[in-house]
């Protein structure tokens, strides 16, 4: 018995109490999943041993540490591998994976309304005009719902940016790590490329019907996929509609997802957006096609590219800059602009979190990097 002697015997309780601490011991002792060879031990010199009720308290009580101790371990080895079989996706990579989704949905959508609108023209009796699908309403609103689908992909992934022009923004402004933005603008433009090359297909004999003998494809049918100015539109006035479009957009996206400033609820932050998108494309769409989105442009630009010839990028006198760099200068422009003006208010007022708004994951706020 001195072999016990190392462990610590509250001798010195009463020996009801001492009856008290062997029975919890005891229960506890016995619901661990003791390894097969504690268990010979256990029984042998706990159970079986004619040990004073200090003593075998002492050593259930020491047994229960052990087992415990244990189960922690074995707990923290199965989170270990759990998280090592897919560590990568719980990161940036599943992020970008994020993206890459939400902006195909975004294409898909956006551009499958541009086909409709666009090939769809002489439907109706007679070959007189496709009703509802030849009117700007079909556009607008078919670019608001799929930013919205686009958001409700990825949102609680990603934070959804599905713009590089919004990624920037939230770089510029401390809202996103920098050494994340390649990776998400990567994913976004292959995400944008994909959802080209898919409607290509989907609508090859469309587009083929409507490109008359003669004309390039992306004379006559690239506008289903990338923006261009009207004829009247100058370099000045779309570079100006560009980036006063997506200054509105990231300066709005800024307010709306502020849990500070009449925040959004109940998972509509989407919609919001969604319907932002729709008026932005109401009040300032008809000059330029309204990109405010260099991957939405450049992606499906690049697919037309490759089938084409690269006369995709040639055309309107290599107009494919504008929506590539006015979208990314007004963005970050906008995200500035609500900083030091509404923003500014705000964290002067001490204004708190608005309501019951609950703002998580990378939607609103996104850590940078020191």
């Amino acid at each position: 018995m001195r072999y016990f002697s190392i462990l610590p015997m509250p001798y010195h309780l009463p020996d009801q109490w001492m009856r008290l601490i062997h029975w919890s011991a005891m229960t506890d002792a016995n619901r661990c999943d003791l390894s097969s060879t504690s268990v010979p031990f256990y029984h042998s010199f706990v159970k079986g041993a004619n040990l004073q009720w200090s003593t075998r308290s002492s050593l259930n009580l020491f047994v229960v540490v052990l087992c415990l101790a244990q189960k922690r371990s074995n707990s923290s080895m199965a989170q270990t591998r759990v998280a090592g079989q897919t560590p990568a996706l719980a990161g940036t990579l599943g992020e970008a994976m994020a993206e890459f989704f939400g902006t195909m949905v975004l294409i898909l959508f956006g551009d499958g309304c541009v086909a409709t609108f666009a090939l769809f023209t002489k439907l109706g009796a007679n070959g007189a005009a496709t009703p509802f699908a030849n009117t700007w309403p079909v556009i607008i609103f078919g670019w608001g719902f799929a930013v919205m689908l686009g958001i409700y992909v990825s949102g609680a992934i990603s934070g959804a940016h599905l713009n590089p022009a919004v990624t920037l923004a939230l770089a510029a402004t401390k809202r996103f790590a920098w050494n994340k933005a390649g990776a998400y603008i990567l994913a976004q433009v292959l995400g944008a490329f994909v959802a080209a090359a898919i409607l290509y297909f989907v609508y090859n004999g469309a587009l083929y019907a409507n490109v008359p003998s003669g004309s390039t494809f992306s004379s006559a049918v690239g506008g289903v996929f990338y923006t261009s100015p009207k004829a009247f539109v100058g370099l000045f006035g779309a570079f100006g509609d560009e980036f006063i479009g997506t200054a509105l957009l990231v300066g709005l996206i800024f307010a709306i997802t502020d849990s500070r400033n009449q925040p959004v609820q109940a998972n509509l932050n989407p919609l919001i957006i969604g319907l932002l998108i729709v008026a932005i494309g109401a009040s300032f769409g008809l000059n330029t096609g309204y990109a405010i989105n260099p991957a939405r442009d450049f992606g499906p630009r690049l697919w037309v590219g490759l089938v084409d010839g690269f006369n995709s990028f040639s055309a309107n006198n290599y107009y494919f800059w504008v929506p590539i760099v006015a979208p990314i200068a007004g963005g970050i422009v906008g995200g500035f602009i609500y900083d030091f003006t509404i923003g500014r208010v705000i964290t002067a007022r001490g204004l708190m979190k608005s309501g019951d708004a609950v703002t998580t994951g990378e939607s609103v706020r996104e850590p940078a990097v020191d």
